[in-house]
């Protein structure tokens, strides 16, 4: 029930601005479009209820204002679009069910659909509840969601939703959209052309050293230009996502009365991003029962800070052997460790995690492979991929792939290096360099 209908309308005009002018502000400050934008705009057409989830400050919120802007330019009546962040607390000293109250209010002013706009879902207790009730009266209104944890989404989802969500989610910026953000044309590769090749490289060079340092959060192109712009956005960051992610995210959603333990937790992973690491080793630091530690792994996943990625083998296999972690985003990483300039004998570290995660986001089963003495990085529907970021490849370089290919594989394993293109058949296995900013720019096995 509305408490006070003037307030109540007056709230909801404040942050949709477009009832007025036409416009939205942020969509204005912002027309830099993300890859994901077109399959978004696609789903406005549908009737089921879309789901954007990611970690916090990754720019879902911009997101969903350009989604606004690109209906009104479409012909949609700037009245039927309602926009709300629901970890704003204004509305509920106005509203007794806000959620509801919001859901009427849009549909009495809609001019043909209603499109509602609801951010940071999960902040709303029972959010699932309202939007299923309203979403089952096959009214004609469409519901864009989104949200900062896949778990607790998901979990509400899942239980209430099933068959009534297109589920999407939006990462930390890839090194091709981080150049487009950059304004950074990227060069024509011809992997037969050595020389063109090394030009390509040193023209990308700034823009591949800041993708290493700085990470993929679109934020840090509204500060490059300023004075320690590096050091400045690192603390930044390390403040407004792990720090927010874990005290106010995880901790208020799973009820965790410390949250310095998962905040320690998601310290080893950093330091020990891309390592094989086991639980027991863990938990030197963290001194948690099993059963408890492996929650807080899950609220970090669920937060999208970390990815893991299991050894190559049977689910059993996988259950009982340790697991690589990877932090999501490098920045955070760097900002975790306060390195705050980029340093060469770092760098093969960096870009492990890099070609970890990438793999990660495209490709469904990611693995690792360890056997006796013999390791690959990583491995990809059976394509053994190692990582080797260093001037010169020498013959025990290739043991981990070799022994891979012999063992599990008739087809050809992948290195990424620092420079080296091009084929090469060892021991009657074909092995394919990529320079590892090539595969960056096309994470393709």
């Amino acid at each position: 029930m509305i408490k006070d209908e003037n307030a109540f309308a007056h709230a909801l005009l404040n942050v949709n601005e477009w009832w007025v002018t036409g416009k939205s502000r942020k969509a204005g400050r912002y027309p830099k479009k993300r890859a994901i934008f077109p399959k978004l705009k696609q789903e406005l057409g549908s009737k089921r209820i879309v789901i954007l989830s990611g970690p916090r400050r990754v720019g879902k919120s911009v997101l969903l204002h350009q989604l606004v802007q690109e209906l009104i330019d479409s012909g949609v009546a700037k009245e039927s679009i309602l926009h709300y962040q629901l970890d704003d607390p204004t509305i509920h000293s106005y509203s007794d069910e806000p959620l509801k109250d919001m859901i009427d209010y849009a549909l009495s002013r809609a001019k043909g659909k209603a499109y509602i706009f609801f951010d940071e879902i999960q902040a709303y207790k029972g959010w699932h509840e309202w939007v299923k009730t309203y979403y089952d009266r096959d009214l004609d209104i469409k519901f864009i969601l989104s949200g900062s944890s896949s778990l607790k989404i998901q979990t509400d989802a899942n239980r209430y939703l099933r068959g009534r969500t297109v589920e999407m989610e939006l990462f930390p910026l890839d090194f091709r959209e981080f150049l487009s953000f950059d304004g950074t044309q990227i060069p024509e590769i011809d992997k037969n052309n050595a020389l063109g090749m090394r030009a390509a490289q040193n023209r990308l060079a700034k823009a591949i050293g800041d993708y290493l340092l700085v990470g993929g959060f679109p934020e840090w192109f509204e500060i490059k230009n300023e004075e320690a712009a590096r050091e400045r956005w690192l603390t930044h960051l390390l403040a407004d996502v792990p720090k927010k992610a874990i005290y106010e995210d995880i901790a208020v959603y799973f009820n965790i009365r410390n949250p310095k333990v998962i905040d320690l937790l998601f310290s080893i992973l950093a330091i020990n991003q891309s390592k094989p690491l086991s639980y027991e080793k863990m938990n030197e630091v963290a001194n948690l029962d099993r059963a408890t530690l492996l929650n807080y792994v899950e609220f970090l996943k669920s937060s999208y800070l970390i990815l893991d990625v299991p050894v190559y083998g049977s689910p059993r296999k996988q259950i009982k052997a340790m697991k690589k972690f990877l932090i999501i985003d490098q920045g955070l990483r760097n900002a975790m460790m306060k390195e705050y300039v980029l340093k060469e004998d770092n760098q093969g570290f960096i870009i492990e995690n890099l070609v970890g995660t990438a793999l990660a986001l495209n490709y469904k089963n990611v693995t690792y492979w360890k056997e006796q003495n013999y390791e690959v990085d990583f491995v990809v529907n059976d394509i053994p991929v190692e990582v080797k970021y260093q001037n010169v490849i020498v013959e025990k370089d290739y043991r981990g792939l070799l022994r891979f290919l012999e063992r599990y594989n008739g087809g050809h394993g992948v290195m990424i290096t620092k420079d080296t293109c091009g084929e090469k058949m060892i021991d009657g296995k074909r092995i394919v360099f990529v320079p590892f900013w090539v595969f960056l720019l096309e994470p393709e096995v």
